[in-house]
C-alpha cells in the first residue's frame, strides 16, 4: 500500500507510511525509516510520549518540548495524539493502520493485545500490514511476557559480562546500543517483509528480541566457549582471549588507538619505535615467541606507552597512514564536530527550531545515496503537531469532530 506523499519520488522510502507506538526501544527504528523518507507518524498519548521526559533538556529546563533525547530520535517524523485506552482512540488507530505499510510497536508484552489492537486484529483491516514488535526478549518463549528494555538486552545476551575492566563490575555501553542494534535488524526485516508483501499481497509480523540482537554480535566469545571451554570475561583494552594487540594508550595530547601485535614475525609499531631509537628490548628475538609475549604483555605496553607520550594524536594518524599502520586518534565530541572528514561529507546538519528562533547542530546520516539522497526535512514534532492535517486529510474528520475528540480526551 504505497503512499504518494511529497517524498515519494525524492527519497528511498518516500512511498511508505509507518506508524510508531511505544517507548524508547523502538524510537530508533522509526527514525531510520523516517530519515530514509518514509512518512512516519508517531502516535503519542494526549500528554505526549513518556520519552519526552528523558533528559538532557534544552538549557537544563525540563519540559516535553525541550527533551534533546526526543529531538534526536524523532527527526523527520510527524506526531498525532491518541488515547489508546479509550475505544475511540483504538478505533482511530485501526483507521490509520488501514493506510499504513508498517506499524512499529515497542510496548510491554500484552499491551496491544489487551486493547484489541494486536497484529491479528490489525491485519483484519489491512492484510498487507507489516507489524514490527520490538521487545527485550521477543514475543515468544518462557520470557516473552517479561518487561524489559535496553539494559536487559545487554545483560541477558552474554555480552555485558565481557565489557569493562577486570577489576570492576561488568559495564554496559553508554546510550541505548541494544535498542540501536535491535532497530537496525527491525528495519532490515521490515523492508524485507514489505518486499515480500509486494510479491504475495500478504503482510506479516516481525518479532525483534533485543537479547537475540545483541547475542548475535558476541562474535568469537561463543566459539571460544564451544571450542575451548573458555568463558570470556572482561579484558580491559584487549579484544580477544589471548594476547591483546589493540590498545588504547595515552599520547602527548590525549589518547590513541594502536595495534601493537606481532604479525608473521613482524611488529610495525616496534619497527617505527626502533627508527626513533625507542624500541628498547622489543626488537629482541625472544618477542617472536607467542607464549613469552602473552606472559610479558605488561612490559610491551609500558615500553610502547613511554614512546607514545612523545607524539601527538595527529602525528600518529598521519605517520600511521604513511606506514600503513592500524592506529588513530581518539576524538572528543568537539574534535568530531570539527573533523575535516565529517565536514567534507556534510555529516553535521543545522536544524531549525522556529519555536525557539534558533537552529541546532544534529548528526546526519552515515550513508549517501546518489539517486535518492538523505535529507533532514523537519525537526522532531511537537505533541500532536500533525493532528489537524492527518485526521482531516487522511481520515476525513471535520474541525467539529476534532474539537469533540479533544474535549473527550481522545486526542
Amino acid at each position: 500500500m504505497g503512499q504518494q506523499g511529497p517524498n515519494a519520488q525524492s527519497s528511498a522510502l518516500g512511498h511508505l507510511r509507518a506508524l510508531e507506538v511505544g517507548d524508547e526501544i523502538g524510537e530508533f527504528c522509526g527514525k531510520l525509516l523516517a530519515d530514509m523518507g518514509a512518512d512516519v507518524i508517531r502516535v503519542e498519548p494526549p500528554q505526549g510520549s513518556a520519552t519526552r521526559n528523558i533528559g538532557p533538556f534544552l538549557d537544563d529546563e525540563a519540559g516535553p518540548e525541550r527533551s534533546l533525547h526526543f529531538w534526536h530520535y524523532n527527526t523527520n517524523k510527524r506526531s498525532v495524539t491518541l488515547d489508546l485506552d479509550m475505544p475511540a482512540g483504538r478505533q482511530m488507530l485501526l483507521r490509520l493502520a488501514e493506510q499504513a505499510n508498517i506499524l512499529v510497536e515497542s510496548f510491554p508484552s500484552g499491551y496491544m493485545e489487551e486493547r484489541g489492537i494486536s497484529f491479528q486484529e490489525l491485519r483484519k483491516v489491512n492484510p498487507r500490514l507489516v507489524y514490527v514488535s520490538i521487545s527485550a526478549f521477543g514475543r515468544g518463549g518462557p520470557r516473552g511476557n517479561f518487561k524489559g528494555g535496553d539494559l536487559e538486552g545487554w545483560a541477558a545476551s552474554g555480552y555485558m559480562q565481557t565489557t569493562g575492566w577486570t577489576w570492576q563490575r561488568p559495564t554496559r555501553p553508554w546510550g541505548r546500543q541494544a535498542a540501536h542494534i535491535g532497530s537496525l535488524y527491525a528495519v532490515s526485516a521490515a523492508l524485507a517483509a514489505v518486499s515480500n508483501c509486494w510479491r504475495t499481497g500478504k503482510g506479516q509480523q516481525v518479532d525483534i528480541s533485543l537479547q537475540e540482537a545483541v547475542a548475535s554480535t558476541v562474535e568469537h566469545d561463543v566459539a571460544f566457549y564451544v571450542g575451548d571451554n573458555v568463558i570470556s570475561g572482561r579484558r580491559d583494552n584487549d579484544h580477544v582471549n589471548v594476547f591483546g594487540s589493540t590498545k588504547l594508550l595515552r599520547c602527548k595530547d590525549g589518547w590513541v588507538h594502536l595495534n601493537i601485535g606481532w604479525r608473521n614475525g613482524r611488529n610495525a609499531i616496534v619497527e617505527w619505535m626502533n627508527d626513533e631509537e625507542m624500541a628498547g628490548d622489543l626488537t629482541d628475538e625472544k618477542w617472536q615467541d607467542n607464549a613469552y609475549r602473552r606472559a610479558n604483555v605488561k612490559h610491551v605496553v609500558d615500553v610502547v606507552t613511554k614512546w607514545a607520550t612523545t607524539r601527538t594524536r595527529q602525528e600518529f594518524f598521519h605517520e600511521g597512514q604513511k606506514r600503513g599502520l592500524e592506529c588513530g586518534p581518539i576524538n572528543s565530541i568537539p574534535d568530531a564536530l570539527d573533523d575535516p572528514q565529517l565536514r567534507s561529507r556534510d555529516f553535521w546538519v543545522e536544524v531549525e527550531h522556529p519555536e525557539f528562533d534558533r537552529s541546532f547542530t544534529y548528526p546526519g546520516a552515515p550513508y549517501q545515496l546518489t539517486e535518492t539522497p538523505w535529507a533532514m526535512r523537519r525537526r522532531a514534532p511537537q505533541i500532536g503537531e500533525d493532528n489537524d492535517a492527518i485526521y482531516t486529510q487522511d481520515l476525513g474528520l471535520s474541525e467539529g469532530d476534532l474539537s469533540e475528540l479533544t474535549t473527550q480526551g481522545v486526542i
